[in-house]
């Protein structure tokens, strides 16, 4: 993941992850100043209302952002191991070194295993962060974060990252355990003949 995406975005002063902090504190200060100086005896409630709405997205977007790109990483990584296995797989059929690559084929599905565990606590990372457009001042922060040239983000959709996990796991168990009896077969008859 690029550093880019660990800084925040700042604007007019605001990033949205230092609320009730001296910095926070100190470019509401400078906001509202300078609002106020630009437009003497109007009431202010407008621009608070404004203000509030732009540090929270970029509070959300600040957090969401690298959130969803860890969650891609680690997604790319879990799709790769989950091929790597099957990889692994077809190159026991014609191995000439057979218990070498069945100890590649082993290896992959523990790799695999960790990276679909890397993957959930990613993706349930990501999904803590609710990104939605309930008020017209919170879609109007966004649309000009966007038009400022920032990346839009896109809350991961679907369903429970964990119950996905859970499913792809019980899945390559479950082809493990059956590989294994065929593996099992081979290494028996193997052993009776002496080729192992």
């Amino acid at each position: 993941m690029s550093a880019d995406l660990n800084t925040p975005v700042i604007v007019e002063g605001f990033t949205g992850l230092d609320e009730g902090t001296p910095a926070g504190d100190a470019a509401w200060t400078t906001a509202l100043a300078r609002w106020r100086t630009a437009n003497p005896g109007t009431d202010d409630r407008g621009e608070i209302l404004r203000l509030v709405a732009l540090t929270d997205v970029l509070g959300r977007y600040n957090r969401l952002r690298p959130r969803l790109a860890a969650e891609k990483e680690a997604r790319a990584t879990r799709d790769e191991a989950l091929a790597e296995v099957e990889t692994c797989w077809q190159a026991l059929r014609s191995a000439q070194a057979w218990l070498a690559a069945h100890h590649r084929y082993v290896i992959a599905v523990d790799s695999a295993k960790a990276a679909i565990r890397e993957w959930r606590e990613r993706a349930l990372a990501a999904k803590e962060i609710p990104f939605l457009w309930d008020a017209p001042n919170r879609k109007a922060a966004y649309d000009g974060l966007i038009a400022d040239g920032h990346p839009e983000v896109e809350p991961l959709s679907g369903g429970n990252p964990a119950v996905e996990a859970d499913r792809l796991l019980a899945e390559l168990e479950q082809a493990e355990a059956h590989r294994g009896g065929l593996v099992a077969k081979t290494v028996a008859i193997a052993s009776r003949v002496g080729a192992v």
